[in-house]
């Protein structure tokens, strides 16, 4: 019997007489949801099969097909439609004139299709006819697909063959071109992409980049997604001016443990006539909650590997290749701490001809005690390190130190004070080797320096207020006073240990070395006073920090017995002021000031403007008056849009002292939307003579991949601090001006 305007409800699994009347159904069949039909007109019977005209529609749960003609087969589950069809599956939308589908298994072909899927990454397109293979997987034949809105599509990727499967979140293509503003950029016979943001195996899209030491660079990278917790990237590499490098980065992570080695080997340099090799590797372990260890290791075949074949991403003039190795073992003893350290660290130092250095020794082992605790008695603490090492060098005197450092002091806090007297020994023996021994040196040199300190300070704090913002005022005074005797240690070598830099932090140490082979003689008061603004949340606006040192004695002990000696009674005068002036402004200045000889002997000032995303401007100079290290560059970088979807980047670093560019890099990025394109050129100085220029570019493709370099994202970070990609996985951290406001709507 017709009816007209009406909507029937059909129960799969019907109940009762009817039930018995029937085929039994799968048990798939049994647990789908209702079917629901509404129409202008619905002819034929409920239980077997209907038929639906006149704005016909048909749901089951997330399921819902509308048509002019609509017929429905309860007992085998198919839908057939015809005229101005629409399905929507989920968020995914089909349309097109004819449809064949079957509930039971949702499958079913589409014929002259357009569709819109709208998952993480939004995407639309067109297909002779698309085949429903099950649950978010679909078939499309003769198809265009695009991540583009449907009124600008810039690229498409066009298949006789397109297999979306949004469970593996792969999509697959078959005799496939990639077109950009109808322009074929790329062809394959097949091809895979992700559909969303999970790894999978396959070719990566080549990458290109350009310099003067290694000439046109292309690579095309093959990723192998071994399991979820290892993978592997193999390049091959062709250098026009070099010839052929081979790349690979295997990763993996584990419950215990986790790591990367990368590997590049070279058969044979066009220009050096030799093969030429680099591997790096990083390691760490966990065996349980007290035992972890660690590989930090790393070797280059030749001097100048980073400087001819490095990408200009990395470091091109490293200084120390560290190859180190060692595990810890912490546990506690009766509520104290201890921890056991064993170690061996070399280095390999690429020399620069005109600018050499002497390598640092090598730890061969290393082997580190320490202990604390806390209380003791009802308020002291104490502390020891032990530490026992093997020096170890191709051309300086080797030997042996075993090392010894107890402390112990007695904290006093209250509220606006503190006071902590402290007294502790450094001592070190030797046993020195008399293979590159000069002459004259003891074998076994020792020493023992006894020292105490003394820090207090007062803390107080006032409400005031910054342009009508409720603020907290801190002013804090600090003393801290060391004394520790004289001790000759001339016939002791110096295997690790330099003079260390004069900053705030060293203002308030024990000694003036780093290292374990001097400890300098000290009879000095440090003075300091601090203000800071704070918020109400305990954020910090504005800070100004004043200190200088005063000395009661002349200074004896150098870094050698050549080393100049200081003979006045203050040392230089440290000011620094820093913070944030509104939420997109903050600055920093920091200077050394020779009260003395009245002039500047360290300051750099710096300040960034960041008002949101993808906005900031950063600018520095520096100045260092040290004859070994004299310093005078400025460094600005920034990133900033100018028009729609455009934006500048780059980082200017000059040395007045050299009068050269150190480093400096001009980049554009264009963001359309569903594509990227950034250009990028860097000029840097890898060595004393050598400079090299450098070319990048990528185009990326929102959803697909991308063609150009690769890592030209990594050498925009490095050389443009608080630099922002236009187009984040995360649309929530794009920048403002290039937000969606709404996931772009499929019109059919």
């Amino acid at each position: 019997m017709p009816l007209r305007s009406a909507m029937l409800v059909i129960a799969l699994a019907a109940a009762g007489s009817a039930a018995a009347q029937t085929p039994a159904k799968p048990a798939a069949q049994a647990e789908k949801e209702p079917v629901t039909i509404d129409a202008e007109r619905i002819d034929g019977i409920g239980q077997l099969e209907v038929s639906a005209r006149g704005a016909a529609e048909i749901n089951q749960g997330d399921l819902t097909i509308f048509g002019d003609y609509l017929k429905y087969n309860q007992e085998f589950g198919r839908i057939d439609a015809d005229g101005g069809v629409r399905l929507q599956l989920g968020t995914d939308r089909f349309s097109g004139p004819r449809l064949r589908y079957s509930t039971l298994d949702d499958t079913g072909t589409l014929d002259e299709t357009r569709f819109s899927t709208q998952g993480d990454l939004p995407a639309h397109g067109s297909a002779q006819s698309v085949e429903f293979l099950g649950r978010q997987k679909y078939r499309l034949k003769d198809a265009i697909y695009t991540t583009c809105r449907p009124d600008k599509e810039d690229w498409t990727i066009e298949a006789e063959e397109l297999d979306l499967n949004y469970e593996t979140e792969v999509g697959t293509a078959h005799k496939a071109r990639l077109r950009f503003y109808d322009t074929t950029i790329l062809y394959g016979p097949y091809a895979s992409f992700p559909l969303e943001s999970r790894r999978k195996t396959g070719l990566l899209t080549p990458y290109y980049s350009h310099s003067s030491t290694r000439g046109l660079e292309t690579g095309i990278p093959f990723y192998l997604n071994i399991a979820p917790e290892f993978d592997d990237t193999v390049t091959p590499v062709l250098m026009t001016k070099r010839g052929a490098l081979l790349k690979n980065d295997f990763r993996y992570l584990q419950k215990g443990y986790a790591g990367e080695l990368r590997l590049e080997y070279m058969p044979e340099d066009s220009l050096l006539k030799r093969d030429r090799s680099g591997v790096s590797w990083q390691h760490s372990q966990t065996f349980n909650p007290h035992l972890t260890a660690a590989v930090d290791y790393n070797k280059v075949s030749d001097d100048r590997y980073f400087i001819d074949l490095s990408s200009q991403v990395r470091q091109v003039s490293i200084g120390n290749l560290q190859q180190d190795a060692y595990t810890v073992y912490s546990n506690t003893i009766n509520g104290n701490p201890y921890s056991l350290l064993a170690r061996v660290q070399r280095f390999q130092t690429p020399q620069d001809p005109l600018a050499p250095i002497v390598p640092p020794y090598a730890r061969e082992p290393q082997l580190n005690f320490s202990t604390s605790a806390n209380d003791i008695a009802g308020g002291l603490d104490s502390a020891l390190g032990a530490e026992y090492v093997r020096f170890t060098h191709p051309t300086l005197v080797q030997g042996s130190r075993v090392a010894m450092n107890p402390t112990l002091s007695l904290p006093v806090l209250a509220p606006g004070w503190f006071f902590t007297p402290k007294v502790g020994a450094h001592y070190a023996g030797y046993s020195i080797d008399s293979v590159n021994a000069p002459p004259g040196i003891a074998s076994s040199p020792a020493m023992s320096v006894p020292w105490m300190s003394l820090d207090t300070g007062l803390v107080f704090e006032r409400p005031t207020s910054w342009f009508g913002n409720e603020l907290s005022q801190t002013l804090e005074r600090r003393l801290f006073y060391v004394y520790a005797p004289f001790r000759n240690q001339d016939q002791i070598p110096v295997f690790d240990t330099a003079l260390a830099d004069f900053n705030f932090a060293q203002l308030f140490s024990e000694n003036r070395f780093t290292g374990g082979d001097r400890f300098g003689d000290a009879n000095q008061v440090t003075a300091a006073i601090t203000t800071r603004f704070l918020q109400q949340g305990g954020q910090e606006r504005l800070r100004a920090t004043f200190g200088q040192r005063f000395y009661f004695s002349d200074e004896r002990v150098g870094l050698t017995p050549e080393s100049t000696l200081r003979t006045s009674r203050t040392s230089d005068f440290l000011a620094s002021i820093g913070g944030r002036l509104t939420r997109a402004t903050s600055f920093d200045a920091t200077t050394q000031y020779d009260r003395q000889d009245q002039r500047f002997e360290r300051y750099s000032i710096s300040g960034r403007y960041n008002p949101e995303l993808a906005k900031v401007v950063s600018a520095s100079y520096r100045f260092n008056a040290d004859p070994l290290n004299p310093l005078r560059q400025i460094d600005i970088s920034g990133q900033w849009p100018f028009a729609r979807g455009w934006y500048a980047v780059g980082r200017y670093n000059y040395s007045l002292l050299d009068k050269r560019l150190v480093e400096g890099v001009a980049a554009l990025e264009y963001n359309a939307g569903c594509w990227v394109l950034r250009l990028a050129v860097q000029r840097l100085q890898a060595a004393a003579q050598v400079a090299s220029s450098s070319f990048f570019f990528q185009l990326e493709f929102t959803g697909v991949g991308q063609v150009g370099t690769d890592e030209i994202v990594t050498l925009l970070k490095r050389n443009v601090p608080g630099y922002s990609v236009t187009n984040p996985t995360d649309p929530t951290l794009a920048p403002p001006a290039l937000r969606q406001r709404l996931p772009f709507e499929q019109s059919y």
